[in-house]
């Protein structure tokens, strides 16, 4: 899939993850039909099942649809919950595409922000990598 998508500041490869879908079908937030759609959950009361990448980056997904594509909070090294201005809940559960995990899990806060998702090393382990030091760390995602 060589489609320009927008940046997701969170996650590094939404293609490599294998979030996304190629598809006709278009977006129930923007009616547009691009070639390619979330693949992937959305936490929400709403029946919705066919987001494009564009209306989860902007936000207008999350905001249409009072929706998150993530189950998680913020952790630090020690496995400990993180508390994190607002902005940041948004920007990563509410504006970052989604990848599969088998669990909620704890997303890794280095440097007093959220890391960069990296990749998945099969079958339990999430990497994630600081944005402003570089330092990774492995989540372990247990099925």
């Amino acid at each position: 899939m060589s489609l320009e998508l927008p940046h997701f500041p969170y996650h590094r490869d939404p293609q490599a993850s294998g979030s996304l879908r190629r598809t006709d079908d278009a977006c129930e937030c923007c009616g547009q039909s691009r070639g390619v759609l979330y693949d992937g959950v959305v936490y929400t009361r709403s029946k919705v099942k066919a987001l494009c990448p564009w209306c989860i980056a902007s936000g207008a997904a999350a905001d249409k649809y009072i929706a998150a594509f993530f189950d998680a909070d913020f952790y630090d090294d020690a496995g400990n919950v993180v508390e994190l201005p607002e902005h940041f809940y948004r920007s990563v559960f509410g504006c970052t595409i989604g990848f599969s995990t088998y669990n909620p899990i704890g997303w890794w806060v280095h440097c007093s922000e959220p890391a960069e998702y990296i990749t998945r090393i099969e079958p339990y382990e999430m990497v994630f990598q600081c944005k402003k030091c570089g330092a990774r760390h492995s989540i372990y995602d247990p099925d």
